[in-house]
């Protein structure tokens, strides 16, 4: 049976959530946040400072853990879930995913050649929202016309 999400190995998991900790939290706090949330469904925050790969607490919230797929279906509706989606964003060899790497509780810096650096590319003119579009102007105008 070929898989539903293609590169997913239905091993890994990310875990978005709310903003833990709320407005503020620093980013310990989130991250005891994303420990306590798994331990729920493992039973203790030292299995889940194992099983968690990787963390975010800047572009989204949430984290990558190890898992079967049984136990990611009970991190759906705990408080603060929003998905639980199978992880394609893995390569297990190199222990390289998304987000900041997590070992054993731990965020620990990649070697300068696995870091990954995502640099804002600058927005060509032609990709911007055309705010200055006239045409919808015209075409009520012309509505308004015809009905008078």
């Amino acid at each position: 049976m070929a898989p539903l999400f293609p590169g997913c190995d239905y091993h890994h998991w990310l875990i978005v959530m709310d903003k833990p900790g709320g407005e503020g939290a620093t980013k310990e706090k989130m991250i005891h946040c994303y420990v306590q949330t798994l331990a729920k469904v493992l039973g203790s925050e030292e299995e889940a400072k194992k099983k968690i790969y990787n963390i975010s607490c800047e572009r989204y919230f949430g984290f990558g853990c190890e898992i079967d797929e049984e136990t990611s279906n009970k991190l759906e509706g705990l408080p603060g879930v929003l998905f639980v989606l199978p992880d394609s964003y893995v390569d297990p060899e190199h222990k390289d995913y998304g987000g900041e790497l997590f070992v054993n509780g731990e965020i620990v810096q990649r070697p300068p050649e696995r870091q990954r650096r995502v640099q804002p590319q600058p927005q060509r003119q032609q990709d911007r929202p055309r705010y200055n579009d006239r045409t919808r102007y015209v075409r009520r105008r012309e509505n308004t016309v015809k009905e008078g």
